[in-house]
């Protein structure tokens, strides 16, 4: 079967950390707990409000947490599960290559965001390019700014994530280091 990833990157797919290689050919899930932390006072209300729409927990603290990350010739799927009743789940799309300056295109709900990619000492960082809700491209001025990545260290999956919006600052996030539960998931 064909998968996007192989495909997106093509020979620089070896850039990657062998584990980052064999869960983005492999697919898996991955899980343990992670940590969520929200902004202070009104942007910590306003980030609830907002991640409660896109189906994540609305207290901070460590939660129980699993992914599944799986292929098809097309998308890269993630499927997050917080405290084990809040599932969020993402399809990135792929547009050009790695080697022709392309990027992914991360579905969430309404909201699109174009991702580049770092290999940075053989981790996966993704570095956003621009944001749309509903179609709708929203000026660079106003973009919240999306910080995440995966890396391995000492074998283990470490995954950071945190969202930012101009004025306000930092509103979500949430980190990690996660196990593969040698479920090896089809896609």
């Amino acid at each position: 079967m064909k998968n996007a990833v192989l495909d997106w990157f093509g020979p620089d797919f070896g850039k990657l950390n062998p584990l980052l290689q064999k869960l983005h050919t492999q697919g898996a899930r991955l899980n343990d707990e992670v940590d969520i932390h929200f902004g202070y006072g009104v942007v910590g209300w306003i980030s609830r409000r907002m991640v409660r729409k896109l189906g994540a927990p609305t207290r901070a603290g460590k939660v129980p947490f699993s992914v599944e990350i799986h292929h098809s010739s097309k998308a890269l799927i993630w499927s997050r599960t917080f405290a084990y009743t809040h599932t969020v789940t993402s399809e990135f799309h792929p547009v050009k290559t790695y080697r022709q300056g392309g990027y992914w295109v991360e579905s969430t709900g309404p909201i699109k965001i174009q991702l580049g990619v770092s290999t940075e000492g053989g981790n996966w960082q993704w570095l956003q390019r621009s944001v749309s809700l509903f179609r709708l491209p929203i000026p660079t001025i106003f973009w919240p700014k999306v910080s995440a990545g995966k890396a391995v260290v000492n074998g283990l999956y470490q995954f950071e994530v945190k969202i930012s919006l101009p004025v306000l600052g930092f509103i979500f996030g949430y980190s990690g280091t996660l196990n593969e539960d040698g479920e090896k998931v089809i896609g």
